[in-house]
């Protein structure tokens, strides 16, 4: 079984089959939409969000018919799919074997991991050529914001810029020496240099012998893990903190949703504010979702009685269902679509 496989069971074990082939779809790519973001939340399959950018439906549909042939999931009613029992032991030795990165976190990075890598990876570049007394390289961002950043903080004397080198190698190991030792060389392989081109991530696959797949979703668990640490502990890399100025503390909301999120603040209820913005009341719910799911000191309980979120919480668990339509035949229509995953949400039962 290959990799992707793996992840594919996992995603489908996490979906219980409430969910369709698109939403495993929209979740790898990234997609930003409500139900994208709800999903992540809801089945806490949020730190795939985005891994896979690239994926084509196309190859996604074939390694499902792969896992459908050897009997590992099955389709049902929802238009998604079940995991076997096969499957379940398929993705019990696989997770042995082949364990998702803890340090995975699409969802709550992918806004500031790409910028964090080109930044990083540019700098360390300059550093390294500089120190060689040559700056005559090609640089691996062709971005103009990210030479013109590494430009802005780079040390005009030498002798700063062998101190920082020192300095930054010194952050980057206390780092990697708590990862599994091919994550790690992912990251190392993937630098350049005087003397040395990094790989890209299809090189890097080919060299260690594993799909694409596996070593996408590896180096982003190490980008990952390394914004963790640099999120939490910025005294202790003071150089990596710096590469994420501008972007540190910002809510991963979409830009709608901070719109409304202010609005909030500003005191206005759900129909103000879908007439001051012209929108549908059901877009500003979708809006409250998602800040529900990102900002953990935003109450619901303005929206949905506290007496109510005990009994949508007890009933999900009852039927063992996060299915919305479930819920709420099961709770007789005593409370809306809108108050059921505004809980369930906000709960990450």
């Amino acid at each position: 079984m290959e990799y992707f496989d793996g992840v594919l069971l996992y995603i489908f074990d996490r979906f219980k089959g409430e969910r369709s082939l698109s939403a495993v779809y929209h979740l790898l790519t990234g997609k930003k939409s409500s139900q994208t973001i709800q999903d992540g939340k809801l089945f806490k399959v949020g730190s795939f969000f985005g891994i896979l950018k690239k994926l084509k439906r196309s190859k996604l549909e074939q390694h499902v018919f792969a896992l459908l042939e050897a009997q590992l999931i099955q389709p049902n009613q929802h238009e998604g799919y079940q995991i076997t029992s096969g499957g379940k032991d398929a993705l019990s030795a696989f997770l042995v074997t082949k364990p998702i990165p803890n340090y995975l976190a699409g969802w709550q990075y992918h806004q500031v991991s790409e910028l964090f890598w080109q930044r990083l990876s540019l700098f360390m570049q300059s550093l390294s050529y500089s120190i060689h007394g040559n700056m005559n390289f090609y640089p691996i961002s062709k971005d103009e914001a990210i030479q013109n950043w590494v430009k802005k903080h780079f040390p005009v004397k030498k002798e700063k810029r062998v101190l920082l080198a020192e300095e930054l190698f010194q952050e980057i190991r206390s780092h990697l020496q708590k990862l599994p030792d091919p994550h790690a060389s992912f990251f190392i392989m993937r630098l350049s240099g005087e003397g040395r081109t990094g790989l890209t991530v299809h090189q890097l696959a080919d060299v260690h012998k594993i799909s694409y797949e596996e070593a996408m979703i590896c180096f982003q668990g190490v980008i990952h893990g390394l914004l963790f640490q640099v999120q939490h502990n910025a005294a202790q890399y003071p150089i990596l903190a710096s590469m994420i100025e501008g972007t540190s503390g910002q809510l991963p909301l979409t830009l709608s949703t901070k719109q409304t999120y202010k609005l909030l603040e500003d005191g206005m209820t759900i129909e103000e504010i879908a007439h001051t913005r012209r929108l549908k009341r059901s877009t500003i719910e979708d809006h409250l979702v998602e800040i529900a799911i990102n900002v953990p000191e935003f109450s619901i309980s303005p929206f949905v009685d506290p007496k109510a979120q005990l009994e949508i919480k007890l009933a999900s668990k009852e039927i063992n269902s996060q299915r919305l339509k479930l819920i709420k035949d099961y709770m007789n229509d005593q409370y809306s679509y809108f108050e059921i995953r505004l809980t369930l949400c906000k709960e990450g039962i």
